[in-house]
């Protein structure tokens, strides 16, 4: 535009001046209109400067024309219309120009695009031989090579909109419990994208048969340490106990989800149930600014009313209720909804007609993801208090729990037996001067201990019967 604005001024100063100043404007025209448009040689700088040239010429010529007393035949080619012509074709040709390079741009950053979800891809499947093995329990050795390998690199933080992203790129979501610091250490450098804080840590931490006994505040403190063992990448979720939001009064809830989030360091909180009292509370929550994990099916919180801890949603009225309470936790606000002990087929239904993820434990794979007892899977001790003892849905990915009774036994036979610990773990010792003082020491203590046991004891004196015997 600029260009077709310079063109129309210096066709008006030609034509109203003198034929000769059109004349001498051709170089500049005819350059100007067949100037290089892939190479974008003439500049708005160059134009103004041959612009401004061509009109010293034609005061020039002017001059001499008036000094001559003639003038110069006017040429029609080389009116002002034409040239104005000539600029309109430049400027089409600019604009094509910028046009061509704006799709060779498009394509260029196509092109990076492409090369970067081949790259991703590739990685991917890396990824995924480098961790696929036959998951038997007792090839530890293997085990603890593909844990290694798995070990997770990216540090960018799980959140819950990046948990429900996975639900919509069909990539699975993995969710593991932890209770302590070590727990929490171990879950994070597995890569898993979410820690839950369960309430089950009143069963495999506290030793309760139940979830019940375990308080608010106990939960906080358990909080506190995972949130010192995994402080910045996997999402942290903490239980909210039982006893501690099922109130008529919402604000109760809220105010000890506070809690669990300010105190205890947590990014979300759990709900157990999906009934619309406590989908009421959820949304409360949600709307207090807090994230909220639902969780439907089997809910160890009413263990008394389900009559223990059994297998929920197998008659087709009880399914159907499932799925409508899933629905409404997701209409309430929750990120995600865990699933437990339901029919794989159900627990596939009720993926399907959520947008939100779900991740289930003893509910099939057909779920968003996966979460597991951190003692369970790893088969560290008998839950809850029965020997050789694991649900039914949980597989053993290790026994670690055997290893930490050989360990102990271990350990406790070769202290009986004086084997523990020999000069390879007794690290610490004294020049032989200090030790020849130090010996010279004890002996003078020796002495003086020695005409002390001489006196007798205050007990051999004190008789409490008033006799001496």
């Amino acid at each position: 535009m600029m260009t077709s604005i310079l063109l129309r001024r210096a066709a008006a100063r030609a034509s109203s001046t003198s034929p000769r100043s059109t004349h001498d404007n051709i170089p500049f025209m005819v350059a100007l209109a067949s100037s290089s448009c892939r190479r974008q040689v003439c500049t708005i700088a160059t134009m103004n400067h041959n612009i401004m040239q061509g009109s010293i010429r034609h005061r020039r010529h002017a001059v001499a024309a008036a000094a001559a007393g003639n003038r110069y035949p006017r040429m029609d080619y080389l009116s002002a219309s034409n040239i104005e012509l000539v600029g309109q074709r430049h400027y089409h040709c600019h604009h094509q120009h910028q046009q061509y390079y704006q799709i060779q741009h498009q394509q260029k950053q196509t092109d990076i695009n492409l090369h970067y979800r081949r790259h991703l891809a590739s990685s991917l499947a890396h990824f995924s031989s480098s961790t696929s093995g036959s998951g038997d329990a007792t090839n530890t050795s293997t085990t603890t090579t593909a844990a290694s390998s798995t070990t997770t690199t990216d540090n960018k933080k799980v959140t819950t909109l990046s948990i429900i992203a996975k639900k919509r790129r069909n990539q699975k979501i993995t969710m593991v419990t932890a209770y302590d610091y070590p727990s929490a250490v171990h879950v994070d450098r597995a890569g898993m994208d979410i820690v839950l804080v369960g309430d089950s840590c009143a069963m495999v931490e506290l030793g309760f048969e139940t979830t019940l006994p375990i308080t608010l505040d106990q939960m906080i403190h358990h909080c506190q340490a995972v949130k010192r063992g995994a402080p910045n990448r996997p999402l942290l979720v903490g239980d909210m106990p039982f006893g501690s939001y099922e109130f008529d009064n919402v604000d109760i809830a809220l105010q000890n989800a506070y809690r669990m989030v300010k105190e205890g360091g947590m990014d979300a909180v759990k709900f157990e149930g999906g009934t619309e009292a406590r989908s009421k509370i959820v949304r409360h929550v949600v709307q207090g600014g807090i994230a909220v994990l639902g969780h439907v099916g089997l809910t160890p919180q009413a263990i008394n009313v389900l009559g223990g801890f059994r297998a929920q949603g197998r008659k087709a009225e009880q399914a159907r209720t499932l799925l409508d309470e899933a629905l409404r936790l997701q209409d309430a606000g929750a990120f995600a909804v865990v699933l437990e002990c339901i029919p794989s087929n159900v627990a596939s239904v009720i993926t399907e007609q959520l947008e939100i993820p779900t991740i289930g434990i003893g509910a099939g794979g057909g779920t968003s993801g996966q979460v597991l007892v951190f003692h369970d899977l790893l088969g560290m001790l008998s839950h809850p208090h029965h020997e050789e003892f694991c649900p039914k849905f949980c597989k053993k990915y290790a026994s670690v729990g055997i290893h930490i009774n050989d360990g102990l036994a271990q350990f406790k036979k070769e202290v009986e037996e004086g084997m523990f610990p020999g000069k390879e773990y007794s690290p610490y010792t004294m020049s032989a001067e200090e030790e020849a003082i130090f010996n010279d020491l004890v002996s003078k203590d020796k002495a003086k201990v020695g005409l002390t046991s001489e006196t007798p004891d205050e007990s051999d004196q004190l008789n409490l019967y008033g006799s001496k015997h």
